[in-house]
Order: C-alpha cells, then structure tokens, then sequence
C-alpha cells in the first residue's frame, strides 16, 4: 500500500528550478497590462520555452530580454538565485528595487 503522502506529481523526480523560481518571483512583482509573460508557465520543468528567455545547454536561464515590454512594479531579489545568468535587459520599462548583488555573472545589464 502507498501512504497518501509519497504520491507525487510526476514532474516531482526532478529537481524544483532554482531559476525557474527567481523568474516566478519576478512575474509575480510586475504588473503586465499586455500580457507579455503569459507564456511563462511555471507548471514546466524549465523555463527554457518562456518568451524571452535564453538557456545553456544545462537547461539554465542565462540570459533575459524584457526590454520595453510595459512592465511595472518591483525587482525581485530572488533574481540574486540565478547563477548563470549573463544578460538582463529591463529598460524602457517602469521596474523599480534594487538590482540583486549576487548577479555575479552578468555581463551586461539594461535596467533604465
């Protein structure tokens, strides 16, 4: 007999995306009056077929691209989780929050 508990989706065996959760983070601090990141679903293993997102071969986010898409609202500081990531791009937008310091990796960013 199986305890009620041990049932789990079958997405489980894999390992929650630390990125994926930065990005959810990010989504739910904007407003998005056009719906740009409708396509950011997190009930996928990854976020590698989000618009606007680019991964490695690791199936990681290293790059962003949110320019001027009429977002607004606050920076999440969980963007600080995403280890890889190399390249933001916000401006043109009305994001406002510190930008997380351990976005060690980035080699360009575009916030304003």
């Amino acid at each position: 007999m199986v305890a009620a508990a041990s049932l789990k989706p079958a997405a489980a065996g894999v390992a929650r995306n630390t990125d994926m959760d930065a990005l959810t983070a990010l989504r739910n601090g904007l407003q998005d009056p056009d719906g740009v990141l409708k396509s950011w679903d997190t009930t996928l293993v990854n976020p590698c077929t989000w618009f606007y997102i680019t991964c490695d071969g690791d199936n990681r986010v290293i790059r962003l691209d949110l320019q001027k898409k009429n977002l607004s609202g606050t920076l999440a500081p969980e963007l600080g989780q995403m280890d890889r990531l190399q390249y933001l791009d916000l401006h043109d937008n009305r994001i406002s929050g510190p930008i997380p310091l351990a976005l060690g990796n980035i080699k360009s960013l575009k916030f304003l």
